[in-house]
């Protein structure tokens, strides 16, 4: 009997120190009184808590516009026009006019002549002048040497240099990812940009992600905002491609944004394409969980941009959605990619959840207290 007793009294004495080790469930628990603060969190992660609020929102646009990523010096076209440079394997045809005997040498008159091709040596055969330099230079260098040089031999030769509609060989570029036909593609006498190249391979399917186009040139990487030059007339995104470019146009897959804590419908989804506010992420999954969330504790968590030597940060975004200007804020917050959206429960919550864990402990005591009973011959 005292057995009994006293294993009751030590069962309940435990409950409360059990409680308070810890709540079932998640809480982030950060004083949203201290606004704009800096703090370090229980896991060691440091953090910036900013309330959203206008003065916020003026800071993150303008922060995102001078972080508009900038295209690097060396992947921008050199000053002046556009000149297609001659390479070996490029199909040239000369014609040199009143002279048949040169134009077609061979005497083809079955319709499309082939023209010469320029040899590994970067060098075309033609008659009076043997070898005839081409690569790495214009067709307008070609002709006017080809002029001075025929000028011994034929009075005021009119010499016209060009390269045949298929017959550029030399130069290509390579588009993969979410295109239609992805594949290489020749670089001609036109000029080719990036829109040129998204043509090229058919255009783009639903599935891309065009913030994050990738060029890589000369074992260097880009990354290309694709959006902002279709539907935001960036000109400055549309550069030059060049021999060898490799472009990728990714997926969607991880542009993801996650939905955590007291909302109705806890779950992850791909952003779409251009711009996503807090307001609509809420409003998507049905808003937060009206009988357990804390509006007061709504939070939008981002990792902040750091070098790759330095410790992990997070930008830790509160919103008071009790508000009646909360709405606006929401609307005006846009989420990146990998944003987490939580939602801290109300306090009552917390300590229901802690009592429906403690509960079903409680009523097995009596049994226990029963089965020790039996045991001691009571």
């Amino acid at each position: 009997m005292f057995f009994a007793r006293k294993f009751s009294i030590g069962a309940f004495l435990c409950i409360p120190l059990l409680g308070a080790c810890a709540y079932p469930g998640q809480y982030f628990g950060i004083d949203a009184e201290k606004g704009n603060s800096q703090e370090v969190a229980a896991n060691g992660v440091d953090y910036t808590l900013t309330p959203i609020d206008a003065v916020s929102l003026n800071a993150l646009a303008s922060r995102s516009s001078a972080q508009a990523e900038l295209v690097p010096a060396t992947f921008t076209p050199e000053a002046g026009a556009y000149q297609y440079l001659i390479g070996v394997g490029d199909l040239v045809r000369i014609t040199v006019w009143d002279h048949p005997e040169l134009t077609n040498p061979a005497g083809n008159t079955t319709g499309q002549l082939q023209g010469q091709v320029v040899l590994p040596d970067g060098t075309f055969y033609f008659p009076f002048l043997n070898k005839v330099k081409a690569a790495g230079r214009t067709t307008d260098e070609i002709r006017v040497e080809m002029t001075r040089n025929l000028e011994k031999f034929i009075r005021s030769p009119q010499v016209d240099v060009y390269i045949q509609p298929n017959g550029f060989r030399s130069q290509k570029i390579y588009v993969s990812g979410e295109v239609s036909q992805p594949g290489f593609f020749p670089i001609t006498d036109v000029p080719t940009r990036l829109s040129d190249a998204i043509a090229q391979a058919g255009g783009l399917s639903k599935e891309a992600d065009l913030s994050n186009v990738t060029l890589q040139r000369n074992n260097q990487t880009v990354v290309l905002d694709a959006y902002r030059l279709l539907y935001q007339g960036d000109l400055s995104q549309n550069i030059l491609l060049k021999n060898g470019d490799v472009l990728n146009i990714p997926d969607r897959r991880l542009r993801k944004v996650f939905l955590m804590g007291e909302v109705v419908q806890p779950s992850s989804f791909i952003m779409p394409v251009g711009k996503l506010t807090l307001a609509e992420v809420l409003s998507d999954i049905g808003g937060i969980n009206q009988n357990t969330a804390n509006a007061q504790q709504v939070y939008v968590i981002r990792q902040a941009v750091v070098d790759a030597a330095s410790q992990p940060k997070l930008n830790i975004y509160h919103l008071d959605s009790t508000s009646p200007t909360s709405v606006l804020y929401a609307d005006q917050f846009e989420m990146q990619p990998r944003d987490v959206v939580y939602v801290d429960p109300v306090r009552l919550v917390r300590i229901n959840r802690l009592l429906g864990t403690i509960l079903p402990s409680l009523q097995v005591l009596p049994a226990v207290r029963s089965n020790i009973r039996v045991l001691e011959g009571e």
